[in-house]
């Protein structure tokens, strides 16, 4: 919770200037309408045109993004954008997909649909039956392709990259379910159905393991690795002894991937690599993001999104310099790169905004992408040039997917 507020508290000092201004601009609008000759007004009234339907293309340019924005303050009436960067100014919106009550996306490259998992009260704001969902539409046309219902158990809380996931072939959705029982819904995408439920006592989370498993992250500093058979049920599950000490420097459940390889931040500022090319997934040593001296400064990764690989090899993680206990979700002013294999930093830049949450695109060379605690989106160049700011008035936009398709992504999952 004081993360929360921390990161409204940045944004509301960014803000609270300009609260007034749409009242102003609406007011003045009126008194120039009202001013108008009638003949005049009537003149630059048209009809606008209804009943077109227009499609997007399929498959979209690579350098289009998925700007979630997760409408904090009501977060049952949360947006997918889809948006072009590229278009100067105003009109970079290409459409907007509901996504209601935290809810969760996936791109399915396999099958090329959209993945919404999200969640439903008969009485709206005011509760009643709740009904979970896993909304199928088709990237073109923005349709409704089909509707999953699944038990409604899952996870509903601040959006995290791997409480819902696709594994690797494409084949089943996960989705993390917290009652406060923690299990796993396996849903056939191909189906279109449930096909399993699989408990998972004090872990959490789906980060893909290879075609067709997934490890979870356990509350003792251990982890699960699962592997499904081919109608989604268990075929194996291998418990990974304790590999962190929870107290003293725990891992965040937040990581990078980078060829088959998840890139763990930690509180205190370690990257932890955990392999997930082949299951059981394998931990490998750790290594710090700073030196003695920075660390003795305070410098600490942290953020509601940390970290991000990309194609080219490389962990870009956001740094902040006031690191204590606590911290670990306040973002960062600077990010630092590292070579993956060898952990070598290789560069860092600092931010115009604040950051929260840190992608990367698909385009080549890739574009690093920061949503900043005001809600402002920035594309950064690798080498930290700052290339655009998105002009997309959201509320608090979150979280960005990029297009990149499985063979190439680098952030885990189908994304």
């Amino acid at each position: 919770m004081r993360s929360l507020q921390r990161w409204q508290h940045r944004r509301d000092g960014v803000s609270h200037r300009l609260r007034r201004l749409p009242i102003l601009t609406a007011a003045f609008g009126v008194m120039m309408v009202s001013s108008l000759p009638q003949p005049a007004l009537a003149a630059t009234l048209e009809p606008e045109p209804v009943g077109t339907i227009t499609s997007l293309p399929s498959p979209y340019p690579a350098h289009w993004l998925i700007v979630h924005d997760t409408a904090f303050n009501h977060m049952r009436e949360g947006k997918l954008f889809i948006v072009d960067p590229r278009i100067p100014g105003g009109g970079q919106i290409k459409g907007i997909l509901s996504a209601d009550f935290f809810a969760s996306f996936l791109i399915g490259h396999a099958r090329n649909e959209f993945y919404v998992v999200e969640s439903f009260h008969s009485r709206g704001g005011r509760g009643g039956e709740r009904t979970d969902v896993v909304t199928i539409y088709d990237p073109a046309t923005l349709g409704v392709k089909a509707e999953v219902v699944v038990p409604a158990k899952r996870l509903t809380g601040m959006p995290n990259r791997f409480q819902t996931t696709l594994t690797g072939d494409g084949r089943f959705l996960l989705i993390y379910n917290y009652t406060p029982a923690q299990s796993v819904t396996v849903v056939d995408v191909v189906q279109q159905k449930v096909a399993e439920e699989v408990p998972l006592p004090g872990c959490a989370f789906t980060i893909p393991v290879a075609a067709r498993g997934f490890l979870s992250i356990c509350s003792d500093g251990s982890a699960r690795s699962t592997l499904l058979q081919e109608d989604g049920s268990v075929a194996d599950a291998v418990r990974i002894p304790p590999f962190i000490d929870v107290d003293e420097d725990a891992m965040m459940e937040k990581p990078a991937i980078v060829n088959g390889v998840a890139y763990f931040p930690t509180f205190t500022g370690n990257l932890l690599p955990i392999d997930v090319s082949a299951h059981p997934a394998r931990v490998m040593a750790s290594w710090s993001l700073t030196t003695a001296q920075e660390r003795s400064a305070g410098w600490r990764p942290g953020g509601a999104w940390p970290a991000a690989g990309d194609a080219q090899g490389r962990v870009h993680v956001l740094m902040h310099s006031h690191g204590a206990e606590g911290t670990h979700k306040d973002g960062g002013d600077q990010v630092w790169s590292y070579d993956a294999a060898t952990g070598t930093r290789i560069g860092d830049f600092a931010l115009r905004e604040w950051g929260l949450a840190i992608t990367v695109a698909a385009t080549d060379p890739a574009s690093i992408i920061v949503t900043g605690a005001a809600g402002s989106i920035d594309l950064y160049s690798a080498q930290g040039d700052h290339n655009t700011t998105l002009d997309l008035q959201m509320e608090f936009p979150l979280f960005v997917h990029s297009l990149s398709p499985p063979s190439t992504r680098s952030e885990g999952g189908a994304r």
